[in-house]
């Protein structure tokens, strides 16, 4: 078993490496979607910001916020009461989605280096501070302190993972490249998620009082519901939309371009 949290009897993986597994799935599938709608919004200006607000959802939401919220239900802390705050979980839900979608707008539709850096710092803050409030929802019968050198390492790795991720959305065409691009963006947020976790120290106090709160289970598992499900709408965007690769990308009349664009 592999133990990575400090103090108090606590696992990381007390139920089994099973639950990182659907934790790591999820963030594959949301990347994967996500760059099939960003490639959409290339190609599209009536829709772009509906196909980019698609993509934020997949990867911010899906990919990122709620597999971490999955990930959690692995922790295991002996003797205590673990409780969720559902306020700081909304609020991590909301930064990581708006914070990709800032990203997105930032980044533009081709790479400019500049635009790509403040792009990927902009969402990788996003996702590091999504990340810690989704760690600092999590309360038990004691304290839980963080050890700030390993969120900063954690922040620092999401800023690399947010740039790297804008940047093959940008530049990856082949549908298979896009896949290996969203496993190895799975690898990436567990990387981020892990090190934070890795910060935190549980004191205890049995006889103290029970949090308020929800139990982790009662929130993770109807979203995790409602994002799946959710993930249906974009993915089905996708497949019944039509490819402006080929129109984009072979010489056209202007005014036939133009219309092909705005489509």
């Amino acid at each position: 078993m592999v133990e990575l949290l400090a103090g108090a009897d606590a696992e990381t993986f007390g139920r089994g490496t099973g639950v990182a597994w659907l934790a790591y799935d999820l963030s594959a599938l949301g990347a994967l979607v996500a760059f099939a709608c960003i490639r959409h919004a290339k190609y599209s200006l009536r829709f772009r910001m509906i196909w980019l607000a698609m993509a934020a959802v997949s990867l911010g939401g899906v990919g990122i916020w709620l597999a971490n919220s999955v990930a959690l239900l692995g922790i295991r802390v002996h003797d205590t009461t673990m409780r969720y705050n559902v306020a700081l979980g909304a609020s991590a839900l909301a930064i990581a989605v708006v914070g990709v979608l800032a990203g997105l707008l930032i980044s533009g539709r081709t790479p400019q280096l500049p635009r790509l850096v403040v792009g990927g710092l902009t969402t990788g803050l996003s996702v590091g501070l999504s990340t810690y409030l989704t760690l600092d929802a999590l309360t038990v019968q004691g304290s839980v302190d963080e050890t700030l050198g390993l969120i900063g390492v954690s922040v620092l790795l999401s800023m690399a993972l947010s740039t790297a991720t804008l940047w093959a959305a940008q530049v990856v065409r082949p549908v298979w490249l896009r896949v290996v691009a969203s496993l190895l963006f799975g690898i990436g947020v567990g990387a981020v998620y892990y090190t934070a976790v890795a910060a935190l120290e549980f004191t205890l106090d049995a006889g103290g009082r029970i949090p308020s709160g929800l139990p982790l289970f009662d929130l993770v598992f109807p979203m995790f519901v409602i994002g799946s499900m959710g993930l249906t709408v974009p993915i089905t965007a996708v497949l019944i939309a039509p490819d402006r690769r080929d129109t984009a990308e072979t010489p056209a009349p202007p005014a036939d371009r133009r219309r092909a664009l705005i489509s």
